[in-house]
């Protein structure tokens, strides 16, 4: 149903592009508690889970995910060793905004609407961007943090680096869309409970390479996907899904906030 490490290559490829590299990774691109999940109006439809199978249920979460208009993601993984924390509304459009951060990288702020993409990064994410940087010094680093600092980088998709942070905007159409392991994994059932405020059933996915995903989805209401976790392995990872299509807006930074890529560019490029 989900892919973790498409949502993990995405975002941990975009949070290491800020500098002047994109990543070539996976392109199908996923604090305070999400808001519960408010239930429909009266009456309201229960999942079958006593008479669905595990497979039924799983299936009618995917086909609610992928009707989804706006979808909230607030989650927390391990990828090659490092921690990413990612808190993202998205739109079926491929709008977003919200924070993705890292103990090693440091925090951005992500906001995409249309064409245009917005990332205004923390100190610590603009030193060591230019770091990266052949020949550059700490002193150069310390002048570009300065020169961002409380600013948004723009430029258009047309620059790959933003194009690759865009591209964690399509949580609905890259992540539920595709159902490529569909058949490929083996699913059961698990019991009912409560996750975030919303009554839920669980479903353990095991997939082809052995690891073990438990899925928490609705039993009031339409069957969303409310949690998704790993708990196990070397790469633990867990999503919370909420604000199922509630309508938001991507507010476009003031011009006074804004600086082009290119400024960037010739500011951590040496001469």
């Amino acid at each position: 149903m989900l892919s973790k490490r498409s949502v993990a290559a995405s975002v941990l490829c975009a949070l290491l592009a800020t500098g002047a590299t994109a990543c070539n990774g996976d392109k199908n691109g996923p604090a305070a508690a999400p808001a519960p999940a408010k239930p429909s109006a009266s009456p309201v439809p229960t999942l079958a889970v006593d008479t669905l199978t595990a497979d039924q249920i799983s299936d009618q979460a995917h086909a609610a995910m992928a009707a989804l208009a706006s979808v909230k993601v607030d989650g927390e993984l391990t990828v090659d060793g490092g921690k990413l924390a990612v808190h993202l509304t998205s739109d079926k459009q491929g709008n977003c905004s919200g924070t993705v951060a890292s103990p090693e990288v440091g925090q951005f702020e992500l906001r995409h609407s249309g064409t245009k993409t917005w990332l205004k990064a923390d100190e610590t994410t603009w030193k060591k961007a230019v770091a990266k940087e052949p020949g550059a010094t700490a002193q150069d680093a310390a002048v570009a943090a300065e020169l961002f600092k409380g600013r948004f980088i723009t430029g258009g998709d047309s620059r790959a680096e933003l194009a690759e942070a865009a591209m964690m905007c399509n949580l609905i159409k890259g992540l539920f869309a595709d159902d490529s392991d569909k058949g490929k994994e083996k699913i059961a059932k698990g019991s009912a409970g409560t996750t975030n405020g919303v009554k839920t059933f669980g479903l353990t996915v095991t997939t082809e390479d052995g690891e073990t995903v438990t899925l928490h989805i609705a039993t009031e209401g339409k069957p969303y996907l409310v949690r998704m976790e790993q708990l196990q392995g070397k790469e633990p990872a867990a999503f919370d899904f909420s604000e199922f299509d509630k309508p938001f807006t991507v507010q476009e930074p003031p011009a006074d906030q804004v600086v082009d890529f290119s400024v960037f560019e010739k500011k951590v490029k040496k001469a």
